[in-house]
């Protein structure tokens, strides 16, 4: 049930033009997006330290053969963590950090690295559209959960879940109404599900689709 897609940020070129100035002490990438995101711009702009959360994310750098700095999951399970694991491993005030991101993204990882003193881009790299309504496989996984035929409801971004209540809120229902218990892939994601008034079954230990 496909409710999110990607497209390019409305100015394609930004983050191109962050990696050419350079004189950045630091890379952070989130999500596997915005890796593959930099991977694109970079062209052959020389990269600093690059750090990201998740081995879905590590995989998609190691495969253009970015090097990656990859914290153990307990301590990096979302971008506000990974953000408090590069602190604790490099002091980066008054240093120049990369943020590449979504454009409605979370702003904890930004906070957080500013806070301790750090000169935070964050540029847009890729923009996160909902799939309308009367999209014919939304409409299909739509019947399934409000006709409490879904064993079960994983998601994947908190944006999948605004999605999806708004799906969900075409037929005049609600998230928290459906019967169909949710497992949201990291804590990020889990607490939006909380925020639309639904308690995940489940949150994933790991946060990566595989």
């Amino acid at each position: 049930m496909p409710v999110t897609f990607t497209q390019e940020p409305h100015d394609p070129d930004a983050l191109v033009r962050a990696l050419q100035r350079g004189g950045y002490a630091a890379i952070v990438c989130a999500s596997a997006r915005a890796a593959t995101a930099v991977i694109l711009a970079k062209g052959h702009a020389p990269l600093p330290e690059v750090w990201a959360v998740g081995p879905a994310t590590a995989r998609v750098l190691e495969a253009a053969r970015v090097p990656v700095i990859v914290p153990p999951v307990d301590q990096a399970r979302d971008g506000a963590s990974l953000a408090r694991a590069l602190l604790a491993a490099r002091p980066l005030a008054g240093k120049r950090v990369l943020v590449p991101r979504a454009e409605d993204g979370r702003d904890e990882l930004l906070e957080i690295l500013r806070e301790a003193g750090a000169e935070v881009d964050g540029v847009i790299a890729y923009r996160t559209i909902a799939v309308a309504a009367d999209d014919p496989d939304v409409q299909r996984g739509l019947g399934l959960l409000v006709g409490h035929e879904a064993a079960v409801c994983v998601v994947f971004a908190p944006s999948q879940v605004t999605a999806l209540a708004s799906v969900v809120a075409s037929r005049g229902g609600a998230l928290a109404r459906l019967r169909t218990p949710f497992v949201a892939i990291g804590e990020t994601t889990g607490a939006a599900l909380r925020a639309a008034a639904v308690e995940p079954g489940a949150i994933a230990a790991m946060p990566t689709p595989a």
